[in-house]
């Protein structure tokens, strides 16, 4: 799946969490997130103000998915879990220092749905331990490779081979770096789905601005990830006719 994250780039604004639903929407990706904190996080005042309401939620997802689009939310805390399972959420995404919040994790998995798993701020320690810890339920289970620096050198995207090879789990990959063409590069380690942030054209500092997409960009991105998946092929070899040369003979005659 193409995956576009909307985050907390709302910045807690309904008008401009809708302006970002609608227009993603029209880019057709195959799922949207949000983010949504425990009472921690929103207890803090630079997130003070970045929580949306239910009823936001509950309008968005049915013109989501009245698009066939899947919803998914990372999310931290647990006793919203219920709440965002009764409005069919398709999918679960757990931030990467909550990875061995197996309390979470548990809820998460009670659900029945595809979790995905962000381990940016894990080691192999850490990410085997919670792979340890869902060994009965590992088919509703994906790693997401990434690096939650914006450097480029810091991307190692080799890793998602490593991950995949470790653990025998899809690994799909989030992009942080503020080098969107790494999106594209991702492409040749076939992740499993591809997740990257979205910011709106508001004259505000989005918290993921640096790596995040622009609205006005995402068509773009989105139709030459679906066409340059295509370049990939199987790792086979085989004789090819030469349309090159064909065309060239046409050409000259």
């Amino acid at each position: 799946m193409i995956i576009c994250e909307i985050g907390l780039n709302h910045l807690g604004k309904i008008d401009y969490a809708e302006e970002y639903v609608n227009k993603i929407i029209k880019s057709k990706p195959d799922g949207i997130t949000f983010y949504v904190g425990d009472e921690n996080f929103y207890s803090n005042p630079k997130f003070s103000n970045y929580k949306l309401p239910d009823n936001f939620y509950e309008k968005i997802i049915p013109q989501i998915h009245k698009n066939k689009i899947k919803f998914g939310v990372m999310i931290s805390d647990i006793k919203k879990i219920d709440f965002f399972n009764n409005l069919q959420t398709d999918f679960y995404k757990v931030f990467s220092n909550d990875i061995l919040n197996f309390d979470l994790i548990s809820k998460m998995k009670s659900t029945k749905k595809p979790i995905f798993v962000s381990t940016g701020m894990s080691d192999l320690n850490e990410i085997q331990k919670m792979v340890s810890f869902i060994s009965d339920s590992r088919n509703q289970f994906t790693l997401i490779h990434t690096q939650l620096s914006q450097k480029i050198d810091s991307v190692n995207l080799k890793a998602i081979n490593l991950l995949k090879n470790s653990f025998n789990l899809p690994v799909a990959f989030g992009n942080h770096s503020e080098n969107l063409n790494v999106i594209y590069v991702s492409l040749a380690f076939e992740p499993s789905d591809i997740f990257f942030y979205i910011k709106g054209q508001r004259n505000y500092v989005h918290p993921d601005e640096e790596h995040a997409i622009s609205l006005l960009s995402l068509n773009s991105i989105i139709d030459n990830l679906r066409n340059l998946s295509k370049s990939i092929g199987e790792e086979i070899k085989v004789k090819s006719n030469n349309e090159i040369v064909e065309k060239m003979t046409q050409n000259s005659l």
